[in-house]
């Protein structure tokens, strides 16, 4: 059975539960400047930093200072980790802990629940856009978030009141980090899925009779090397001159999605002739074979590669990169 163990200078012991832990802090066999590593962690906390030690210790718990704390997050990735997993125990006892080292034999199909994440800024604003934008509101230290998407360095998330915004990817910890290496991952794509799909073979064109228009044409695949199906696809279409410098930038949405371990054109489905208002639809291969397959009319419709409008005009470079992808994990 996994065991509490405490390290004080050269001499370390163990505890065989946390009820054993809090008898050693009462009767003053421990003392908050000493070193504990929960079951299964790989870190250690000191003993003033677990809040179920809290009023046990001879000694204040705040004899711990906030400069000390703040070197312990700052030190390195696994001191992170190690103090997410006291927010763990702190919002939700040993209890909500136990629970989490359940997720270490859970398979992905209990993905939807590791999309939530623990808040560790004090507290973290929620910006309009993940360039910043304005303040949407703000999320308490240690209240849970849900993850929606991820973009570059930040998260979207949704609070426990419903409220939605941008996170620094800083500000909060995933809940899959207290699985083990294994599960944690099984399941990264969910939180970075933009390591796991790739747009490849681009190219673009821009034939004389759009021209007048400044309509470019872009083809190109996008590969996804997950288990997990993805969409939410935006892409970023940057525009050169001849002297490498950037004239234009232009997110692009695409519809659909890209399934597990795949690969998917894009392409541009046109409005009906007589919807002289509709605009074109951009979507993923796997989503124009499904329409398609409901009403085979759309084929005449159809055609490879995006249409996308620019305002800058002589330029001699045009790359498609991608900005944000979601993995949808499958539920129970």
């Amino acid at each position: 059975m996994p065991r509490w163990l405490v390290t004080q200078g050269d001499h370390q012991f163990s505890a065989a539960n946390l009820d054993e832990l809090k008898q050693l802090a009462s009767d003053g066999r421990i003392g908050p400047g000493d070193m504990v590593q929960p079951p299964d962690a790989a870190d250690w906390l000191y003993a003033a930093e677990l809040p179920a030690l809290k009023g046990l210790l001879q000694t204040p718990s705040d004899a711990m200072s906030d400069d000390d704390i703040e070197f312990r997050k700052k030190g390195n990735h696994g001191t992170l980790i190690g103090m997410a997993l006291l927010v763990v125990i702190g919002v939700g006892g040993y209890g909500a802990y136990t629970s989490f080292q359940g997720i270490r034999n859970a398979d992905y199909e209990l993905g939807l629940e590791l999309t939530e994440m623990l808040v560790t800024a004090d507290p973290a604003t929620l910006m309009s856009t993940p360039e910043g934008g304005t303040s949407v509101g703000t999320v308490a230290k240690n209240s849970t978030v849900q993850l929606i998407a991820k973009r570059g360095g930040h998260y979207q998330v949704s609070s426990q009141t419903g409220a939605k915004g941008w996170v620094a990817v800083d500000e909060v910890v995933p809940a899959y980090f207290f699985a083990d290496a294994e599960t944690r991952k099984d399941h990264d794509p969910i939180y970075n899925p933009d390591k796991y799909v790739y747009v490849k073979n681009s190219s673009w064109m821009q034939l004389p009779h759009q021209q007048a228009s400044n309509v470019t044409v872009f083809n190109f695949l996008i590969q996804n090397k997950s288990k997990f199906d993805m969409d939410n696809l935006a892409l970023l279409a940057t525009i050169k001159d001849k002297n490498d410098k950037v004239l234009e930038t232009k997110e692009i949405r695409i519809e659909g999605g890209i399934p597990a371990f795949d690969s998917v054109m894009v392409g541009t489905l046109m409005p009906k002739d007589r919807d002289k208002t509709a605009e074109p639809r951009l979507l993923t291969g796997a989503l124009f074979r499904k329409l398609a397959n409901e009403d085979a009319s759309l084929n005449l419709r159809w055609s490879e590669g995006i249409e996308v409008q620019l305002e800058s005009e002589g330029f001699v470079e045009a790359n498609i990169d991608l900005l944000q992808v979601v993995a949808r994990p499958k539920g129970p």
